[in-house]
Protein backbone atom coordinates (compact mmCIF):
# COMPACT_ATOMS: atom_id res chain seq x y z
CA UNK A 1 0.00 0.00 0.00
CA UNK A 2 1.36 3.39 -0.98
CA UNK A 3 1.98 6.04 1.64
CA UNK A 4 -0.47 8.91 1.42
CA UNK A 5 0.65 12.18 2.98
CA UNK A 6 -1.64 13.67 5.64
CA UNK A 7 -2.13 16.76 3.46
CA UNK A 8 -3.33 14.52 0.62
CA UNK A 9 -5.76 12.77 2.97
CA UNK A 10 -7.24 16.16 3.88
CA UNK A 11 -7.43 17.16 0.22
CA UNK A 12 -9.12 13.86 -0.65
CA UNK A 13 -11.70 14.36 2.08
CA UNK A 14 -12.26 17.91 0.86
CA UNK A 15 -12.78 16.65 -2.70
CA UNK A 16 -15.35 14.10 -1.44
CA UNK A 17 -17.28 16.84 0.35
CA UNK A 18 -17.12 19.13 -2.68
CA UNK A 19 -18.43 16.37 -4.93
CA UNK A 20 -21.35 15.88 -2.55
CA UNK A 21 -22.15 19.61 -2.81
CA UNK A 22 -21.83 19.51 -6.59
CA UNK A 23 -24.23 16.57 -6.85
CA UNK A 24 -26.80 18.44 -4.76
CA UNK A 25 -26.48 21.53 -6.95
CA UNK A 26 -26.69 19.54 -10.17
CA UNK A 27 -29.91 17.89 -9.02
CA UNK A 28 -31.43 21.26 -8.19
CA UNK A 29 -30.23 22.81 -11.44
CA UNK A 30 -31.64 19.97 -13.53
CA UNK A 31 -35.03 20.34 -11.85
CA UNK A 32 -35.14 24.08 -12.51
CA UNK A 33 -32.95 24.87 -15.52
CA UNK A 34 -34.88 28.03 -16.37
CA UNK A 35 -35.53 29.25 -12.83
CA UNK A 36 -34.31 32.31 -10.99
CA UNK A 37 -31.83 30.28 -8.94
CA UNK A 38 -30.13 28.66 -11.93
CA UNK A 39 -27.46 31.34 -12.51
CA UNK A 40 -26.38 31.52 -8.84
CA UNK A 41 -26.28 27.70 -8.66
CA UNK A 42 -24.19 27.55 -11.81
CA UNK A 43 -21.73 30.13 -10.48
CA UNK A 44 -21.42 28.27 -7.21
CA UNK A 45 -20.89 24.91 -8.94
CA UNK A 46 -18.27 26.47 -11.22
CA UNK A 47 -16.41 27.76 -8.15
CA UNK A 48 -16.66 24.41 -6.38
CA UNK A 49 -15.20 22.67 -9.45
CA UNK A 50 -12.37 25.20 -9.56
CA UNK A 51 -11.50 24.52 -5.92
CA UNK A 52 -11.84 20.77 -6.47
CA UNK A 53 -9.37 20.79 -9.35
CA UNK A 54 -6.97 23.00 -7.38
CA UNK A 55 -7.03 20.46 -4.53
CA UNK A 56 -6.47 17.57 -6.93
CA UNK A 57 -3.61 19.41 -8.61
CA UNK A 58 -1.83 19.72 -5.24
CA UNK A 59 -2.01 15.96 -4.51
CA UNK A 60 0.66 13.37 -5.01
CA UNK A 61 0.32 11.03 -7.99
CA UNK A 62 -1.48 8.10 -6.33
CA UNK A 63 -4.15 10.09 -4.46
CA UNK A 64 -4.52 12.33 -7.53
CA UNK A 65 -5.42 9.32 -9.68
CA UNK A 66 -7.95 8.17 -7.08
CA UNK A 67 -9.49 11.64 -6.87
CA UNK A 68 -9.77 11.94 -10.64
CA UNK A 69 -11.55 8.59 -10.76
CA UNK A 70 -13.86 9.74 -7.95
CA UNK A 71 -14.92 12.89 -9.82
CA UNK A 72 -15.34 11.23 -13.23
CA UNK A 73 -19.10 10.59 -13.01
CA UNK A 74 -20.17 13.97 -11.58
CA UNK A 75 -17.82 15.77 -13.99
CA UNK A 76 -19.41 13.97 -16.95
CA UNK A 77 -22.89 14.77 -15.60
CA UNK A 78 -21.86 18.40 -15.25
CA UNK A 79 -20.52 18.57 -18.80
CA UNK A 80 -23.51 16.71 -20.24
CA UNK A 81 -25.95 18.98 -18.46
CA UNK A 82 -24.34 22.16 -19.73
CA UNK A 83 -23.91 20.79 -23.24
CA UNK A 84 -27.65 20.02 -23.28
CA UNK A 85 -28.54 23.47 -21.95
CA UNK A 86 -26.18 25.19 -24.35
CA UNK A 87 -27.64 23.43 -27.42
CA UNK A 88 -31.24 24.47 -26.77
Amino acid sequence: MDYIAPSDRVRMRTVRLQIKRIREHLEAMQRDAHGVEYAPWKNEVDNIWKITFENINEMGETPQQSALEMIREPWMMYLSHYAAIGSE
